[in-house]
């Protein structure tokens, strides 16, 4: 993101204030990474160099990523206009969404969940540029020890019955079908009936496989050595009958056609390469549910 912010077409893609405090949360990781990225964003031949290796990777996964994120920065404006009092991003990474709009919406609570390690350099960057507000949260959660319920309602100022937007970009294909289903229960149980789930899915190759089709074989291995192999998806055909199951319905369903369409058509990027295999979603919560 930091890269595409400084790439002067991409730039139209990240959001002004989000481009900053993206720098801010790469600089707290890793300010040599920070300094190149802007550096190849900005130069024409170093970004040449960045777009053509990524052809060997993911193609198109970068200009993915920021489409997948205004689309889901567009479902949390949606439901906050809808009455959302609460929005939870499970996996926030370094994410600025909640960051950005915690200061929009004052009377909003904005929970983040991740990993300690991340929240330790998310809360540096914020100590640094003195920027959190008393209604963003920072809860640790790493899901290997401690569930979403046992997380979310020992956090000061969660209201299990408000109706809440949980956002998970970029995570589910990392979880166990059991643990997708303990994220569907805990939003029929400890949120309000017009709660929603915005989430991104992969979808499974004719051979069953995750991936994302045209993706360098030399990516699986390299998630499993990280120890970050995919492991849950789901046909996009079976999604409404899969939330249905759960207490959900579908509301919105975007791919690479209408993330192209929405958001790069309108920068001028409609023909550039966007990576496809990932779904972004958007499930209510049933009233009766």
């Amino acid at each position: 993101m930091v890269f595409l912010a400084h790439d002067p077409r991409a730039s139209a893609l990240v959001p002004p204030e989000a481009a900053e405090e993206y720098r801010w949360f790469l600089d707290s990781a890793d300010p040599r990474a920070a300094r190149l990225a802007a550096l190849a964003g900005g130069n024409a031949l170093l970004r040449g160099l960045a777009y053509f290796s990524e052809t060997f990777v993911i193609p198109g996964i970068m200009l993915h990523y920021a489409a997948r994120k205004l689309f889901l920065e567009a479902a949390a404006r949606a439901a906050l206009s809808s009455g959302a009092s609460q929005v939870v991003v499970l996996g926030a990474g370094l994410d600025t969404l909640a960051l950005r709009l915690h200061r929009e919406r004052p009377d909003v609570t904005f929970i983040e969940c991740d990993h300690p390690a991340t929240q330790r350099l998310k809360r540096n960057a914020f100590e640094a540029h003195r920027r959190i507000g008393p209604n963003l949260q920072l809860v640790e959660l790493d899901l290997a020890r401690r569930t979403l319920e046992e997380a979310l309602l020992a956090a000061p100022g969660y209201q299990p019955t408000a109706d809440t937007l949980l956002i998970a970009e970029g995570l589910t294909m990392y979880l166990q079908p059991a643990e997708m289903d303990g994220i569907f229960s805990f939003l029929r149980e400890h949120t309000g009936p017009g709660s929603r789930f915005a989430f991104t899915f992969m979808e499974p190759l004719a051979d069953g496989r995750l991936d994302f089709p045209g993706s360098s074989p030399l990516v699986r291995p390299w998630l499993h050595r990280v120890g970050e192999p995919f492991t849950w998806g789901l046909p996009r055909a079976a999604l409404p009958a899969y939330l249905a199951a759960r207490g959900f319905s579908l509301a919105e369903l975007a791919g690479a056609d209408t993330l192209r369409e929405r958001y790069l058509a309108p920068a001028g990027l409609a023909r550039r390469r966007l990576a496809v295999g990932e779904w972004v979603a958007v499930a209510a919560r049933h009233l009766s549910g």
